[in-house]
């Protein structure tokens, strides 16, 4: 499914008006059906929706591996996909909790409710990076965003050790991004344990307990953090590390892994 869609703009500069032609990124309402019921509609990229719903799903403590997963059928003509899961398995507690939609991108159903502190569990992680590999990762992860090169209109998330990237995603929404990081983990066996998460966006409280809950120890980012996201990483030994731009960077929480 095509991602972009090709649109005649009108660009005014001090010289005058001309027409050219953009791509722009297409945004699509997406609806997971979980168990026969619909859950929730996203509104997200056209591209790795199997992903998407099944890193939402676990973020949202209704999976929790892929073999939870009876059947997945997607259906990109209307927009929907039906997951059927083994509801042995399956956090009531977590999904039946109050609620707050917050800072979401782009519609995204986002939440912070208090059970999600609950199923981030402080980490103990030994895993160190250096600065130089900081750097590193953040040129490698920048030239793997071609759709954002291409329109300028979506986010960017990657998950890999601290030489390499391994798995990456772009979405209109941080969270989709993030979400369809881990999704793609989830669904192909992909170890997310003592990894380092890039993402473009902010970090913000949302954004650090789904890395926490996956046990990412280690969170990059060109942008800034909240607050509340750097209060929560302190209390869950999360490192933070935030501007990096060129040289630079800004750590936040656990510093002692950035050597």
């Amino acid at each position: 499914m095509e991602e972009t869609k090709p649109i005649i703009a009108v660009r005014i500069t001090s010289q005058g008006e001309t027409q050219k032609e953009e791509s722009v990124v297409r945004e699509v309402p997406f609806t997971i059906i979980l168990n026969g019921k619909e859950l929730v509609t996203l509104f997200c990229t056209p591209s790795g929706l199997t992903h998407l719903a099944s890193g939402f799903l676990a973020s949202e403590g209704l999976l929790k591996k892929s073999e939870d997963i009876k059947e997945m059928v997607l259906n990109e003509k209307a927009w929907y996909i039906q997951i059927s899961v083994d509801e042995s398995n399956i956090d009531r507690e977590a999904f039946s909790s109050r609620r707050l939609i917050t800072s979401g991108c782009a519609g995204a159903a986002s939440f912070y409710r208090s059970t999600d502190a609950r199923l981030a569990a402080p980490t103990d992680s030994p895993l160190q990076i250096s600065r130089d590999q900081v750097f590193s990762l953040m040129k490698e992860f920048q030239q793997k965003s071609s759709l954002f090169r291409k329109t300028g209109g979506v986010h960017s998330c990657a998950l890999g050790t601290t030489k390499e990237i391994q798995v990456f995603a772009e979405d209109i929404g941080r969270h989709n991004a993030v979400d369809k990081v881990f999704g793609e983990c989830l669904l192909k066996d992909i170890s997310t344990i003592d990894k380092v998460l890039l993402t473009s966006g902010r970090v913000s409280s949302e954004i650090l307990l789904k890395v926490a809950k996956r046990q990412v120890p280690i969170i990059i980012s060109p942008a800034a953090p909240t607050d509340l996201a750097i209060d929560l990483a302190q209390k869950l030994n999360l490192t933070v590390v935030g501007f990096v731009r060129g040289k630079r960077m800004n750590v936040y929480s656990a510093v002692e892994r950035v050597v």
